[in-house]
């Protein structure tokens, strides 16, 4: 597991750095462009008495480290305010989207300060179209060298898109995030033709949620849980505990083959967050 120690970087024009905000903790992977075995990963806590733009400044002040100027930088933004279109979608129509799936709107339904932004996953034809609150988004820009910002469900489609050219079934991954109340699951459904057919994120603070979830996602595409396949991955105390239940359900449960390319930066890479180790796979 991460923890608070931050690395020393002597040469961070050499280096990547990418972050993950998440709620209750901003969690950074740094690597470099010219080493292997050279990630390092750790994670500071976010303050749940202020505001989350707040919160995340502190964050950053606190870790000198993240201020290094990096080769790059990028930025997963672990968010419930997305929604898929497809990939001809223009600036528009996606701001009509949002819109009208109020993921511009607070839990009140209250109209917030936010930024809408699109992701592509060209290899299922679709667009991201997400939103970020406005102080956060102006935080990040002023903060940060030219970052590239991503809705945490983007690498996920880019990478289990390209990895469904392989094969002629039906296939859900189902990925895990955060434990405890805080657990949540990232579910992609893919249809044997290989369009994309779900992705979703819900919580699941019990063991009986994911398999809800996760089954009801594979009947809603439409697929069939003798021949077609879930593949899990993410958090591994509750990938360990959810596969038994799944197999009561599915014939074909398995773990998400860590990708062999993501460990040249070293083994440290397991216990970063999968959606940042994935990020340079996908570009």
């Amino acid at each position: 597991m991460p923890d608070n120690t931050q690395p020393n970087i002597e040469r961070p024009r050499l280096c990547r750095l990418a972050l993950q905000v998440e709620a209750g903790a901003l969690r950074a992977v740094v690597w470099s462009t010219v080493e292997d075995s050279s990630l390092r990963n750790f994670s500071l806590p976010l303050d749940p008495t202020l505001a989350p733009a707040k919160a995340l400044e502190e964050a950053v002040y606190a870790a000198p480290v993240l201020l290094s100027d990096f080769a790059g930088v990028d930025i997963v933004m672990r968010t419930g305010a997305y929604t898929l279109v497809p990939a001809d979608t223009d600036a528009d129509t996606a701001l009509a989207v949002a819109d009208y799936c109020r993921l511009t709107s607070d839990a009140d339904g209250t109209p917030a300060r936010s930024e809408v932004r699109t992701d592509s996953a060209d290899d299922f034809g679709s667009k991201l179209v997400w939103t970020l609150p406005a102080d956060l988004a102006h935080f990040l820009a002023r903060t940060f060298r030219n970052p590239r910002m991503h809705c945490h469900m983007a690498p996920l489609l880019r990478y289990f898109g390209r990895k469904n050219l392989l094969g002629n079934t039906g296939k859900v991954y189902a990925h895990f995030h955060g434990n405890g109340t805080a657990r949540e699951v990232d579910i992609v459904a893919v249809g044997a033709d290989g369009r994309l057919a779900a992705a979703v994120t819900h919580p699941c603070p019990a063991d009986n949620d994911a398999l809800y979830y996760i089954m009801a996602t594979l009947r809603y595409a439409g697929l069939d849980p003798v021949t077609d396949e879930i593949l899990v991955c993410g958090d591994p105390a509750a990938r360990d505990a959810i596969m038994p239940l799944l197999r009561r359900y599915a014939a074909y449960v398995m773990p998400v083959i860590f990708p062999s390319a993501a460990l040249r930066s070293g083994r440290e890479a397991f216990n970063a967050p999968f959606p940042l180790v994935i990020l340079p796979l996908c570009e």
